[in-house]
């Protein structure tokens, strides 16, 4: 049984929106959910450096005696494991990395899977994967050339947007903001008579914790990512 952010029913919400999105349009969309789109070793390193200094300050400077071998080692070794408490400790992540590199780390991570997870290859170019990243509490939108030219992007920036602010408030509430969508892109790109299902409605949950860039040429995502798509 799904927990957390799908907990609850919120898997087959996620699910429901694509289909709905779907049938209202000629799109083809993908939901996957990480727990992260980057690992974010200096807010490990940060938390474990602070715990270690202060840890020593105090053996230092407190009434107790304590032995010059405690003292080498003891708060280093507190130090590493608060460091190692941090994976568990999403928010803490995130108040530690600054919101335009997070930004960035999802977009990045997004477009990889949009690659990876086949979103580029429908017949006519209409393929939409929403990224969401639990730790960094954002989400991305990758649309295909086929939505682009015809979606009003007034709207879809403003649909965009509120996808992006419901991650913090549950799998439902993003649900129900995805499912917005299909009032952005009914009117512009209707559903065909001839419309097949060209990639899969469940919601992607890899379990890689996230989409490893690496496995993506450099220029052809550097590119994409220059090109907003």
């Amino acid at each position: 049984m799904a927990t957390g952010f799908l907990g609850g029913g919120a898997d087959v919400a996620l699910r429901q929106a694509i289909e709905t999105i779907e049938r209202a349009s000629s799109a083809e969309v993908v939901i996957a959910v990480r727990r992260r789109a980057a690992h974010w070793l200096h807010a490990h390193l940060i938390v474990g450096v602070a715990v270690a200094f202060a840890g020593l300050g105090f053996m230092l400077w407190s009434d107790i005696s304590f032995g010059l071998a405690s003292i080498w080692l003891d708060p280093f070794v507190v130090g590493a494991g608060m460091g190692a408490l941090v994976r568990v400790m999403p928010g803490v992540q995130r108040a530690l990395t600054p919101r335009r590199y997070r930004r960035r780390a999802v977009r990045k991570a997004a477009m990889v899977a949009f690659h990876a997870r086949g979103v580029r290859r429908t017949a006519n170019r209409t393929g939409i994967l929403v990224y969401i990243a639990l730790t960094e509490r954002m989400a991305a939108v990758i649309a295909d050339d086929g939505v682009l030219r015809v979606v009003p992007v007034d709207r879809w920036r403003v649909a965009l947007a509120r996808i992006d602010r419901s991650i913090g408030s549950g799998g439902h509430a993003t649900a129900r903001a995805i499912t917005g969508l299909a009032e952005v892109l009914g009117p512009c790109m209707p559903c065909r008579l001839d419309d097949a299902n060209e990639l899969p409605d469940e919601v992607d949950e890899s379990e890689a914790e996230h989409d490893d860039p690496d496995g993506l040429d450099e220029l052809e995502l550097a590119d994409d990512l220059e090109a907003g798509r």
